[in-house]
């Protein structure tokens, strides 16, 4: 990126997040979160994949009205919407927000065209802070991670695929290790019941499943006891717990 182009973008996260761009330039970062962002196909970010480039800065919105998720806070680049932070990673973020309590930044880290949608783009959250020694536990707080791309390492690509291009998946909610996550799911889908050798499964069937997708796995296609096939997925820590509930 040439300077000149560097420096109007500084001027414009400057403007949104009312600092100074000598601040931008002269202070530390201290990293809070780094995270993908949710729901990237669904607004403008696959239009402006292009144009985008890592380092640029990001505008966070709080959305304390969005019926979906009450701590929802949406990303923009140059003005215009691209996506989320996600779900299960916003609530510490949006009460900073909400209070007032840091000037928080967003920027991008990671760019990647060759993956899904809901991988394209990864970004930080972070304050800026004097230069100072940090004690070395705190160490981490001054780095960024490589991400991990599953839609492109996955073991089953063609799974991975119909669990985003299907609205016939169902979830066994007492598999659900997270409770904030079984009771979002059992909140916004309790009335669509789909039953399965018996046991009652819901059908996430709308774009809800993007609010945790990042810990949504597919494992196998079902036959329910209606005779209609429906992809079963689980919401697992993370992608080592392999375990699949016994159907």
């Amino acid at each position: 990126m040439k300077r000149a182009d560097f420096l109007q973008r500084l001027i414009g996260v400057a403007i949104f997040g009312k600092l100074p761009i000598s601040t931008l330039i002269t202070k530390r970062k201290v990293y809070l979160l780094q995270c993908f962002v949710a729901g990237f196909r669904h607004y403008k970010g696959m239009e402006l994949l292009e144009e985008m480039e890592v380092n640029d800065l990001l505008e966070l919105s709080r959305e304390p009205d969005n019926v979906y998720d009450d701590f929802a806070i949406a990303l923009y680049w140059q003005q215009e919407k691209i996506g989320f932070i996600p779900a299960e990673f916003n609530e510490t973020i949006a009460r900073l927000l909400d209070a007032e309590a840091l000037p928080l930044l967003a920027s991008i880290t990671h760019l990647k065209k060759d993956v899904k949608p809901w991988e394209n783009v990864v970004v930080a959250v972070y304050f800026l802070q004097e230069e100072k020694v940090l004690p070395p536990h705190a160490d981490y707080l001054q780095k960024l991670e490589d991400p991990v791309y599953k839609t492109e390492t996955s073991q089953n690509k063609n799974l991975m695929d119909d669990l985003y291009n299907t609205t016939n998946r169902i979830i066994y909610v007492p598999t659900i290790p997270d409770k904030k996550v079984a009771a979002y799911y059992e909140k916004h889908f309790s009335q669509k019941k789909v039953f399965v050798k018996g046991k009652e499964h819901l059908m996430i069937d709308t774009d809800a499943i993007y609010t945790n997708m990042y810990n949504n796995f597919p494992t196998k296609w079902v036959k329910a006891d209606d005779g209609e096939k429906y992809l079963l997925f689980r919401h697992k820590i993370n992608e080592f717990d392999l375990s699949i509930p016994n159907l």
